[in-house]
């Protein structure tokens, strides 16, 4: 079974030139699996094995939302700017 969760605060990323706002765990990992430049980086392993575990319910939202970020300056994906949500 698989238990996706939404993150606290969505991360945007942008991989060749497109942003891809990220807000859930099942998202992150898509975008790992599909879209992500560099396979062979040990923290994009990383971040794919802490989706995996986030949806198994292992491990927390935020736990995948962390290894995601790190993963990205590893592998020199920018990071948008938050954007300011309306209420």
């Amino acid at each position: 079974m698989t238990l996706d969760r939404d993150f606290q605060r969505p991360v945007a990323l942008v991989i060749a030139g497109t942003t891809h706002m990220v807000r859930s765990i099942r998202e992150a990992a898509w975008l790992l699996a599909d879209q992500w430049p560099d396979f062979s980086c040990e923290y994009f392993r990383k971040a794919l094995s802490a989706c995996a575990a986030a949806l198994e319910g292992r491990r927390s939202a935020t736990y995948a939302r962390r290894a995601l970020i790190l993963a990205a300056h590893r592998a020199n994906v920018a990071i948008a700017p938050e954007q300011t949500q309306a209420a």
